[in-house]
């Protein structure tokens, strides 16, 4: 073979390797482009469905509606799921909420609400595992009234639940409970009665109320406003005709 078709030969394998690597980039240019916009496509997809689970009994649907219709906009995969559920946890009566994508077009919200044990100071609840909340709206009913210092609910809803489970074997119910500046305790019970305990040894005053209460007081419950358990071994009573309270009862 000839030198000269040696070097055309050459040129020829050279052109070619050219044109393959140029084919090859492109490919790969149009499988980056293909998978590029796949991403976007993807990341825009439409949510199609949202279901609400849990008992939503009191927190506004239609606020809750609004709130994850704004992070959805942004796409299946796009939308922030912890903004979605700080923003959710924000609104009145919800206690938590969980998020999950299902794929392709399905978001499932699942929302925890507080249970209410108690209303607290100003317009706000005390919920059943201590956390002070404030509703948006109207306080449900029949819940017992605590009030005291800022910051004291959940110790105050504890000193309830052990006051309460003290007086029920005597078929006495708590309606509020008050713990004043000077963090003097006093009990509202269901008939109307209140009951004084100070600050002091409020666990042994109460204790004493129960002792005398089936013999000495439960008689004359009709008649009953107060009893006053801030002496040292006895009580006073303030009767519902408004007379003063009663010389204390078992000393002084």
């Amino acid at each position: 073979m000839s030198a000269a078709a040696l070097s055309i030969g050459e040129a020829g394998s050279v052109g070619r390797g050219r044109t393959l690597r140029t084919l090859a980039s492109v490919t790969a240019f149009v499988l980056l482009a293909g998978a590029a916009a796949w991403w976007w496509h993807q990341a825009h997809w439409p949510v199609e469905f949202v279901h609400i689970d849990g008992r939503v009994v009191h927190a506004d649907r239609a606020r809750m509606k609004a709130v994850i219709a704004r992070h959805t906009r942004a796409g299946f995969f796009a939308m922030d799921l912890r903004a979605l559920r700080a923003d959710l946890v924000d609104l009145p009566w919800v206690r938590e909420a969980s998020l999950r994508r299902i794929w392709p077009d399905t978001l499932r919200v699942e929302i925890d609400e507080h249970q209410a044990a108690a209303t607290w100071n100003d317009g706000a609840l005390v919920a059943r595992d201590g956390i002070v909340f404030r509703p948006g709206g109207d306080l449900p009913g029949g819940l017992p009234a605590l009030t005291g210092p800022n910051g004291h609910g959940p110790e105050m809803l504890a000193r309830m639940r052990d006051f309460a489970a003290r007086l029920k074997p005597l078929g006495l119910a708590i309606t509020g409970l008050r713990q004043d500046a000077r963090r003097s305790w006093s009990i509202d019970l269901a008939d109307g009665i209140t009951l004084r305990l100070g600050r002091d040894t409020v666990d042994r005053r109460l204790g004493r109320f129960i002792a005398v209460w089936p013999g000495i007081l439960k008689p004359k419950a009709g008649r009953i406003a107060a009893v006053d358990l801030r002496y040292t071994n006895g009580f006073a009573v303030a009767w519902r005709d408004g007379k003063a309270l009663d010389s204390p009862k078992g000393g002084a």
